[in-house]
């Protein structure tokens, strides 16, 4: 269960203004083309990551705000809501917490790119969470590896060799099997 806290009267009021700007962005056309080719678009208004991301970086990092936006469990919402979490400020149980009510993969990758590759602890982290047996968790480590071998480059902690060794069998979902291939595919071949 997500936290339940008292918000002052400032954070209901900018959570309302951004949920207003999130619904301005809306995007039948986008909506149509993706219902088009299957995918599931309920409780979405169809607002591109650029314009959120673009919305996002009119405002600082704000956790009560982001809480807000992520306790909506809208698509849009939790996608603004990754920019603007105080990334070193959470401890591991909140973050454990968010991406467990992640709206669906999509968010819960988001998340892993946005928020745990930024931290100091990633390693700590993604050790933890491909080792749980709870998918959206696994699929925040396994983003958060692939951006971090991209921000970090030979400073990442995840080498070549450490995601040889990550453990596939443990993905039972199809979703999180898909994204470790992705970040598979990138390896240098071991040399004979």
């Amino acid at each position: 269960m997500i936290e339940v806290f008292p918000i002052n009267k400032e954070s209901e009021q900018l959570f309302k203004e951004v949920s207003r700007r999130i619904f301005r962005l809306q995007n039948g056309r986008s909506l149509d083309s993706m219902e088009r080719i299957g995918a599931d678009t309920r409780g979405q208004i169809g607002a591109s990551y650029l314009s959120l991301k673009n919305l996002a970086g009119q405002y600082r990092s704000d956790l009560k705000l982001a809480q807000l936006l992520w306790g909506t469990k809208k698509r849009e919402e939790q996608i603004v809501a990754c920019f603007l979490f105080p990334v070193q400020e959470l401890i591991t149980e909140k973050i454990t917490q968010l991406i467990s009510f992640s709206y669906n993969f999509e968010i819960a990758e988001y998340f892993g790119t946005l928020v745990l590759a930024q931290r100091e602890d990633v390693e700590q982290l993604v050790n933890e969470y491909l080792h749980s047996d709870t998918p959206f968790l696994q699929a925040a480590a396994l983003t958060a590896i692939g951006r971090s071998r991209i921000i970090r480059k030979a400073n990442s902690p995840f080498t070549d060799s450490y995601i040889r060794n990550v453990d596939r069998n443990k993905f039972t979902d199809t979703h999180v099997q898909k994204i470790y291939e992705r970040i598979n595919i990138f390896l240098k071949d071991e040399k004979k």
